[in-house]
């Protein structure tokens, strides 16, 4: 009797578990890296309800719920007051979300909470980040100890890049090789007309040159700065230095010949006049 009674519960309870494996998935959040700020930003929401009706999507950011999305309520959108934050409604709905005029606070974690109505009531979260970051306004300048070179040489300088927040990243590349910087220093810069602090960055470089970096006698060294902010926004500057003398590795080798052949003929003479003495 118990065995009749229990096996019929247990059978309810691995058939709704599996119904629930069909139905909401690949839920998928994506906002943009970096924007500058006063623009807008778009985030989305995308995911697949395999045939069930959705109940809500909810935005948060951080802890705090910002936007609402329920198809069963009339209006279908909520905004729940956030500092800050600005809702385009008009642009936003079941998979996305437009914030306008966006400005540094609103730096932070995004989530996505979306959840599926009856029969399986599945609820799910992503989340992402994105950056309100001041643009890099102008090209790094580099500076470096002399314009020319020679192999063996180590190539000494820096680059700063401009005032930005977050400060800059800086990458040199030296004829395609990369380099990282010797040491890294941020000096915090300001004007009268910005709230908002930026930083400069400076990176100083020591690089040697040898061969394997020198394409071939009498090449150009091409030295890159590259300054990026979290790769969404970069700028670069390039210096192109000329070889300091021709290398003299094919001369030599030829005077080397030279100079053997010489020996070869003096040994020759010196042979002669044993030979003579020899003969008598």
């Amino acid at each position: 009797m118990e065995i009749r009674i229990i096996f019929p519960r247990i059978l309810l309870m691995v058939a709704t578990v599996f119904a629930g494996v069909g139905g909401l998935r690949d839920v998928e959040i994506r906002a943009p890296l970096a924007v500058p700020p006063g623009s807008s930003a778009t985030l989305t929401c995308k995911y697949d309800l395999e045939g069930d009706p959705l109940y809500t999507v909810k935005w948060y950011k951080g802890r705090q719920e910002f936007f609402r999305y329920v198809p069963k309520e009339l209006p279908h959108t909520r905004v729940f007051p956030l500092p800050g934050v600005n809702v385009d409604i008009s642009a936003s709905g079941p998979t996305k979300v437009v914030l306008r005029d966006v400005q540094k606070a609103l730096s932070g974690r995004y989530r996505c909470e979306v959840s599926a109505d009856a029969p399986n009531f599945h609820t799910k979260v992503v989340s992402t980040n994105m950056h309100v970051i001041h643009n890099l306004e102008g090209e790094p300048r580099i500076l470096l100890e002399k314009l020319r070179y020679s192999v063996g040489d180590t190539l000494k300088g820096n680059c700063t890049a401009p005032p930005s927040s977050p400060p800059a990243n800086i990458t040199w590349v030296v004829n395609g090789h990369k380099s990282l910087p010797k040491s890294i220093r941020h000096i915090i810069w300001r004007n009268g007309f910005d709230e908002d602090s930026k930083s400069m960055t400076i990176a100083d470089l020591e690089f040697e040159v040898d061969v394997n970096v020198v394409p071939g006698s009498g090449g150009k060294l091409e030295v890159r700065c590259i300054a990026d902010v979290f790769q969404a926004y970069a700028t670069e500057t390039k210096v192109v230095l000329s070889e300091e003398r021709p290398r003299l590795a094919s001369v030599l080798g030829s005077r080397d010949s030279s100079l053997g052949s010489l020996n070869t003929w003096s040994s020759c003479l010196l042979m002669l006049p044993v030979a003579a003495l020899v003969s008598r």
